[in-house]
């Protein structure tokens, strides 16, 4: 009887040990905890993290009179919607309607810096200041916060929110500029 015991004890002890060795090699199979996957996980994020930056580069090249019209056909979402630093809100429709501000857009240059890049899955979130300039002269310091979400393998663009900068210029600077 105790022999029966020891070796009820050892064929469990071995069972559960290859038990454990199995599961160990599913986690790695499965990309858990191993420097490979770390490494891999890595590259794809600097990949993703290039995408969303070049998304983001684009959407400020065709968000103007000349272009928004067929980049939002392709590049942004239906569901896309803006909260503007001087305190307007619009859909992609509003938006599309607003030909004054496409305008303004446009003619403006923009220098980004400070920017931060987080991507959870299919969403990409970019935060950052700008300054703005017409015609070379500065008129502008905003914060944003832009959102992407990838769909079929593109980052749409989804959402913009812009806030002014305790740095910008009183409001009468930026009129003389007209």
């Amino acid at each position: 009887m105790k022999r029966l015991s020891i070796l009820l004890l050892t064929m469990i002890s071995v069972g559960l040990v290859t038990l454990g060795c199995n599961n160990t090699t599913a986690s790695k199979d499965a990309g858990v905890n191993t420097d490979s996957a770390i490494i891999a996980d890595a590259i794809d994020s600097e990949v993703l993290e290039k995408e969303l930056d070049a998304a983001f580069s684009k959407m400020f090249e065709n968000t103007t009179f000349t272009n928004a019209t067929d980049y939002f056909k392709t590049d942004v979402s239906d569901d896309y919607f803006t909260i503007n630093a001087d305190g307007v809100t619009q859909n992609k429709d509003e938006l599309l309607a607003d030909t004054d501000r496409l305008k303004m857009l446009e003619k403006a240059s923009f220098k980004f810096y400070d920017q931060k890049t987080r991507i959870y899955g299919n969403v990409g979130i970019l935060n950052g200041r700008s300054q703005a300039f017409f015609d070379g002269t500065y008129v502008a310091e905003f914060l944003y916060t832009a959102i992407f979400v990838k769909d079929n393998g593109t980052w749409k663009y989804t959402s913009w929110q812009g806030t002014w900068s305790k740095d910008t210029p009183p409001p009468a600077v930026l009129m003389e500029k007209d």
